[in-house]
């Protein structure tokens, strides 16, 4: 075993030299980082003795592997993105299997027999964070959401036929937009794109959610925005929002199972646009709002997420299926076909009670563009 002694006092300058660019960290954070070999693989032990969050981008040693005929191979073991929440007593991480995996088609039974240079890079974990642009302003707000494990679709009972079978879904640790993207964000996209501006309908742009954007639109701006801060950026999976919307929840919605309770937490079809609308059937409470509202006005859920019923349908990166089948869990890596559906969620300013449900899916053809569709952004770590 390297004992952390060995490595307090270098390990503890790099990561204070690596963490002030990025974090404005003061003070060398009281963290300790550990690692043991077990043969095919080694076991990093983090501790955290701080009050405060952080996050591991990378934890890397240097192996020593060797085999049965005494051939020699040197390799870096490396785990990514490591959470160490507050006052952490100790988190055990697996880590070389694949190196080793990959040793056995060049070496006969290749063993880790000796470690050096541990080196970690430890930053203060930021709920919610904004990403430069080359032009040094700065991107949409956007909320990272822990990893975690959930029941998708009608879990209540009642809903559509296409939001069964109800079923776990596992999702890694991602961000996603706090807000819906506004006009204000989309508008300077195009403006440097040389796009076309979406026509607003009169109702206002600057922070209301941008609305008559097409699947295309939405994912040229997250291209962009890549492009831009140098991350990863695109359209959430239907798996993916419908974990960010509910929250930690298995409510109809994430304020609970009572719709007329929309009106704090949503901009629905209620008792304002009926004075309008006078036909349709709305939740029996007032927002305010005939049209679309500001972005952020409403309460968020308990992720920190605003809108996420209500406002505007969102655009995913997920084909619909009318079962689930495992592509609510999957982003499209080539462009759609024109017949094809891709999957919205969240509702909008002109849905009733039936249809602003965490579990309920609509669909579109990617080239729609409409009134009551926009889009928020995901970001990979």
């Amino acid at each position: 075993m390297m004992k952390k002694a060995n490595f307090a006092k270098w390990a503890g300058l790099w990561l204070l030299v690596a963490s002030l660019p990025l974090m404005g960290i003061a003070e060398p954070p009281d963290i300790t980082v550990d690692v043991v070999s077990k043969g095919a693989f080694v076991i990093f032990f983090l501790k955290n003795y701080e009050n405060r969050d952080f996050q591991c981008a990378s934890i890397r040693v240097e192996a020593t592997v060797k085999d049965k005929d005494e051939q020699v191979a040197l390799r870096t073991i490396m785990a990514r993105n490591i959470s160490l929440p507050a006052g952490s007593l100790e988190i055990k991480v697996e880590a070389g299997k694949e190196v080793i995996g990959a040793l056995t088609n060049e070496m006969n039974q290749p063993r880790i027999v000796t470690l050096r240079k541990l080196t970690y890079r430890c930053d203060l974990y930021k709920k919610v964070f904004r990403d430069r642009l080359k032009d040094g302003s700065k991107g949409p707000e956007m909320v990272w959401i822990p990893a975690g494990t959930f029941r998708m679709g009608d879990i209540q009972g009642g809903g559509e036929d296409d939001e069964k079978p109800v079923h776990r879904v596992s999702v890694s640790r991602f961000a996603i937009g706090k807000y819906e993207v506004t006009f204000a964000e989309y508008d300077k996209f195009a403006q440097a794109t040389g796009r076309k501006k979406p026509d607003d309908e009169g109702w206002g742009r600057g922070n209301r959610p941008v609305i008559n954007v097409s699947w295309h639109d939405a994912t040229a701006y997250a291209e962009w925005l890549s492009q831009q801060t140098g991350k990863q950026y695109r359209l959430p999976s239907e798996a993916e929002w419908e974990y960010a919307a509910r929250a930690k929840t298995e409510t109809a919605r994430y304020w609970g199972n009572n719709p007329d309770e929309a009106c704090r937490y949503a901009n629905v079809a209620d008792k304002t646009a009926k004075q309008k609308f006078s036909t349709w059937t709305i939740h029996n409470c007032t927002d305010g709002y005939v049209y679309t509202a500001p972005v952020g006005h409403f309460k968020p859920n308990n992720f920190g997420l605003f809108d996420m019923l209500g406002n505007v349908w969102e655009w995913t990166c997920s084909l619909y299926e009318n079962k689930y089948s495992g592509k609510e869990q999957q982003c499209l890596i080539k462009s759609p076909s024109k017949s094809s559906n891709l999957v919205l969620r969240g509702g909008s300013w002109n849905f009733d009670a039936r249809r602003t449900r965490t579990a309920y899916r609509f669909r579109r053809q990617p080239t729609e563009r409409n009134w009551y569709v926009g889009f928020r952004l995901a970001r990979l770590p």
